[in-house]
């Protein structure tokens, strides 16, 4: 997939659960917008690329190709959701 194509973003299905200090990754209030499921800092995703990160820690741009993720998809129920739709507003 590339971007542009609407189906932004591929996962890795490794790491699921809560970071047992935050319950989050990156230090902020980050959840699925679907299922609020809260990645935790060892949650990855992999790039079209095949780099594997967190794409929380970069505001879901792949650090390796720098292609921006317009779409991430839960590690948890598999659904898609704009990126920035997972930072939750307080």
């Amino acid at each position: 997939m590339r971007q542009g194509d609407g189906d932004e973003g591929i996962l890795d299905d490794t790491g699921t659960g809560n970071d047992t200090e935050t319950g989050q990754a990156g230090g902020g209030d980050i959840q699925c917008p679907i299922c609020a499921w809260k990645p935790d800092s060892s949650s990855r995703w992999i790039c079209t690329c095949h780099h594997i990160w967190n794409t929380f820690d970069t505001g879901g741009v792949c650090p390796a190709c720098l292609l921006r993720w317009a779409y991430t998809a839960c590690l948890s129920c598999t659904s898609w959701s704009r990126h920035s739709d997972w930072y939750r507003k307080l």
